[in-house]
């Protein structure tokens, strides 16, 4: 609900989608700076007390954007502030999340408890976009501040009701000092190739996805005239295609063959949730794609995680989740600096009535307003199947589960880096 209305309330405020971009660009780039001590502070720290302060750290940020609202003060470049202290929070959040997941169950159970957590955030998205819509209508965006702050009282006290198992610290694992540990994770991933290549896939991934995910809204409103009860509609649809690739990952069957399920997913969010989606020029067309791209995030993005928690020993996940967690993070930053103003001043101005572009590709995606914004969808659509079939050409990527021993083995224990 915040970032739908944040996102309303920015594009209200300046019509332009490199300040949504920049605003989000903050908060991911706080992330990746943070997240190799975070690393390093998750396998010392408690991991109770670690979910603890971060999200107290985000509700103090959230309680920061409600003072100013209050006030009538807020500005863009305030909000830019506030999302560095949420990203740098976040920097602990997701990393320990993950590490911690692994310690609560068996193995095989991975994929599907990745799944439960992309329901977690899927389902809310069902009814988000509707309700913060209708609550703009009726009230104000400190109303849906308000409710955010709320919800990490309730996350904080929920962690208090679960058991978390004890992590053993072995020496050897530990006995570095702050800079060693926070290289740690960078090292383990060079000397296994397969575990790199995954990394770097989920990276080129995760800018591809981003490019399209800033410009959602801005293209919408553009192109319905400034409707924001049809970005509701198209969010809230993608939301059920999260949940329902959620929950079909849940029913099926355990794998030792994840990158079979992984790849095709990726073909299918590329040329389904975004060239589709580029080409669409009406509600329908883009709820599909936003539908697609959604449903395919989980078969990725669970089936990936659980590869790192079967192979990564759980006293060195803090450093390693950590390390992932920068390359991820360092992503978005590059999608939402280089997606907005390449929508700006270049694709929409090349495709308005006599542009450069109009010409050619407007019997694709049509021209006028939000016209360049549909190109960015196509071509990183595009870029995505090849990025598919490129990690499926890296065979020590195709074949990341045999090439690496799973943590709980005798081979893995002793720490050995993969062989190529």
């Amino acid at each position: 609900m915040t970032n739908f209305a944040l996102s309303i309330w920015i594009w209200d405020k300046t019509g332009r989608a490199s300040d949504l971009a920049l605003m989000t660009f903050c908060a991911f780039l706080a992330t990746a700076v943070f997240s190799p001590i975070a690393g390093s502070l998750i396998d010392r720290w408690d991991r109770r007390l670690t979910i603890i302060i971060s999200d107290v750290g985000s509700l103090v940020s959230t309680l920061g954007m409600i003072a100013l609202f209050w006030a009538g003060s807020a500005a863009v470049w305030q909000l830019y502030l506030i999302n560095i202290v949420t990203g740098a929070c976040l920097a602990f959040q997701v990393p320990v999340y993950n590490a911690t997941i692994s310690q609560m169950m068996s193995k095989e159970k991975f994929p599907r408890a990745n799944a439960m957590m992309s329901l977690s955030k899927s389902v809310p998205g069902v009814f988000a976009p509707g309700l913060a819509a209708v609550l703009l209508t009726f009230a104000d965006i400190k109303l849906i501040l308000a409710v955010d702050a709320l919800s990490y009282v309730v996350a904080i006290g929920t962690i208090f009701l679960v058991t978390m198992p004890e992590v053993v610290k072995k020496t050897a694992a530990n006995g570095g000092g702050r800079l060693s540990d926070s290289l740690f994770g960078f090292r383990y991933m060079i000397q296994r190739p397969g575990l790199l290549g995954l990394s770097l896939m989920t990276f080129t991934l995760t800018v591809l996805a981003a490019m399209g995910w800033i410009v959602l809204t801005p293209m919408i409103m553009a192109r319905t005239g400034g409707d924001q009860s049809q970005v509701g509609v198209v969010q809230a649809v993608g939301a059920i295609g999260g949940v329902i690739g959620g929950v079909v990952v849940g029913a099926l069957r355990p794998t030792e063959r994840k990158m079979v399920r992984i790849l095709p997913g990726i073909v299918v969010f590329s040329v389904l949730g975004r060239v589709l989606l580029g080409l669409g020029q009406s509600v329908v067309f883009w709820s599909v794609g936003w539908f697609f791209a959604w449903s395919c995030l989980p078969f990725i993005l669970s089936y990936e995680q659980a590869i790192w928690q079967q192979k990564v020993a759980p006293e060195v996940q803090g450093r390693v989740f950590a390390a992932r967690n920068l390359v991820d993070n360092l992503a978005p930053p590059i999608a939402f600096g280089t997606a907005g103003p390449i929508s700006d001043f270049v694709l929409e101005p090349a495709m308005r009535h006599g542009g450069a572009l109009a010409r050619v590709l407007r019997p694709l995606v049509g021209n006028g307003a939000g016209s360049g914004m549909a190109l960015i969808f196509v071509f990183t659509g595009l870029l995505g199947v090849l990025l598919a079939l490129g990690a499926f050409l890296f065979r020590p990527l195709r074949e990341v589960e045999s090439r690496i021993p799973d943590h709980d083995d005798e081979y893995a224990k002793e720490n050995a880096p993969e062989t190529v």
